[in-house]
């Protein structure tokens, strides 16, 4: 799957003296949202600065994982939304703060693509990141550790230090360490452990979870077998509740700017 830039989302609130209403949540001044025309392998790109959002040959399945808050495996709809690409361009107030920008495009697009949404949760696979038999082999985080995730190649092995690292954290940087598709299933935090720790991954990436090449290799370590040796912990494959975002309606075809 493609990765887009991520912003938090926030929800604001006022009062006037004699009733508490809700104020206006902040707006694009401007916004010009397109198909996109190039060629379908052009890696997504985005960023927000100086006033403008800009992405680039999203996926319309990316925009809405990114408006609402979800993994994009959480996206229900149409098999079209996983392959149409769209150009958005748009200024933001200078009042905007960042971590409003997300839910501003969830207003884009209910404005251009008539976008209608419901929350649910389902049982769905998923792969559960558990305690391992003989228990946890985490360091508690020093309380002078500053957070922070490093990793380093060497050889035909990956590296990856953290510092003051949550399970939360771990289950979000599982997939960012590995290639785009690596996990076929979400990752879910099923530990039950609490707090920050210090550790440190070493595996030899592979293309897929069972690509098995080079395990012959003395130093060949594949990722679920380090999870287990080194922290004590385990992947494995269960059903859990998942939130998601089902579409109710969308439209292909975005109205005019």
């Amino acid at each position: 799957m493609r990765r887009a830039i991520a912003i938090g989302a926030l929800s604001v609130f006022g009062c006037a003296a004699a009733f508490a209403q809700a104020a206006p949540r902040p707006a694009f001044e401007v916004a010009s949202v397109k198909r996109n025309s190039t060629d379908g392998d052009t890696e997504p790109k985005g960023d927000s600065n100086n006033g403008r959002l800009s992405l680039r040959n999203m996926p319309m399945f990316v925009l809405i994982a990114r408006a609402y808050g979800v993994n994009f495996d959480q996206v229900a709809g149409p098999e079209w939304i996983r392959t149409e690409r769209y150009d958005i361009d748009a200024r933001f107030p200078p009042e905007a703060k960042s971590d409003t920008l997300w839910p501003m495009l969830q207003d884009l697009l209910a404005e251009r693509f008539k976008l209608a949404v419901h929350r649910d949760r389902t049982p769905a696979p998923v792969y559960a990141l558990v305690v391992a038999k003989g228990g946890p082999k985490l360091q508690a985080a020093s309380t002078d550790s500053k957070t922070r995730d490093k990793c380093s190649g060497k050889d035909s092995q990956l590296t990856c230090v953290s510092r003051r690292s949550t399970m939360a954290t771990l289950v979000r940087n599982l997939p960012r360490w590995m290639s785009r598709d690596w996990f076929d299933l979400p990752i879910v935090d099923q530990t039950g452990l609490e707090g920050t720790y210090d550790f440190t991954l070493t595996w030899t990436p592979t293309r897929r979870a069972d690509d098995t090449t080079g395990a012959s290799d003395p130093g060949f370590v594949s990722l679920f077998d380090a999870v287990q040796d080194q922290l004590g912990l385990k992947l494995e494959r269960r059903k859990a509740p998942m939130e998601r975002i089902v579409i109710d309606h969308i439209e292909r075809i975005p109205t005019g700017n």
